[in-house]
């Protein structure tokens, strides 16, 4: 990294940093790009302040990251996560409790259900054939407290655990599922939103090592469901004592949003969750970006 024209500064306890001095208004130099992907590698999580992309700069600056994910595919729920919304390019998804980036949702909107799921510890797309590499997000407007994004650090996390559990849990496998979020909140049920998905399972390792930086990291996303070859609650409770260690508040970084805020993030070091706020009475608006993690 050119240290004469880029300044990165950590700001969590073991990862994330604040990066300045990128050109992101006409998507990234080769140069640049490296340098991004360079951070991301070493801290999971940039920041970068106040840059207000528009959607098609925040494509192009992705697109020099690699190919992105059609947000439309899997559901017809995934569809209407765009329905009213402000931006209908498929390869942006909205993060909004607002219809046309104006007035608050209907209460029974089917998008509130996304806004409600999004507060449980996850990795994107961890039940999709093509996982997520990097997610990033533009904050629009922001509420005037809450609605934070949460991050947690998976590789820090796995080399806190004790030489038994990693024992444990190596070579386990995950079963992904694209609806196990969902049952548990009770939203594929007629009465809970119906929530489908034509999506199937996707098996990945509980312990994963990181290609950037070398280092393993814990695969527990929320949308993990069970692990292959052990009975559900066995299983389950496994995941869960994992996401806790994963999340512990030492592992922990959380940003406040400012409007124009890019915020761009490895899904396949870290882990993340929305942190709530007055969705009925206060606008927040980010516009999220999905680069695959193709080979």
């Amino acid at each position: 990294m050119d240290t004469e024209t880029l300044d990165i500064r950590q700001v969590g306890p073991t990862f994330a940093a604040e990066l300045r001095g990128l050109d992101t208004a006409n998507g990234l130099s080769a140069r640049d790009a490296a340098a991004l992907v360079g951070a991301l590698d070493r801290f999971g999580v940039v920041v970068l302040p106040k840059q207000s992309l528009t959607p098609p700069q925040q494509i192009a600056l992705c697109e020099s990251l690699g190919p992105l994910e059609n947000s439309d595919d899997g559901s017809p729920s995934f569809k209407e996560l765009r329905r009213n919304l402000q931006f209908k390019d498929p390869r942006l998804s909205e993060i909004s409790n607002l219809a046309q980036g104006e007035g608050i949702l209907d209460k029974e909107d089917v998008r509130r259900l996304f806004l409600v799921a999004n507060q449980l510890w996850h990795s994107d797309s961890t039940f999709r054939p093509i996982r997520a590499r990097y997610t990033s997000l533009t904050a629009v407007k922001v509420p005037a407290s809450g609605g934070d994004t949460e991050f947690a650090d998976a590789a820090s996390a796995y080399d806190a655990l004790s030489a038994d559990d990693k024992a444990d849990i190596e070579g386990l496998v995950g079963i992904h599922s694209p609806t196990h979020v969902m049952d548990v909140m009770g939203a594929t049920g007629p009465d809970g939103g119906g929530f489908v998905s034509t999506l199937t399972p996707q098996r990945r390792p509980i312990v994963e090592v990181h290609a950037g930086s070398g280092r393993k990291v814990l695969n527990v996303p929320s949308h993990c469901s069970h692990i292959e070859g052990m009975s559900i609650p066995e299983g389950r409770a496994l995941l869960t004592y994992l996401r806790e260690q994963a999340t512990l508040p030492a592992f922990r970084y959380r940003h406040k949003w400012s409007p124009g805020d890019f915020v761009i993030w490895d899904n396949r070091s870290t882990l993340h969750r929305a942190c709530r706020f007055q969705e009925r009475k206060e606008a927040r608006q980010l516009v999220r970006s999905v680069v695959q993690d193709v080979h």
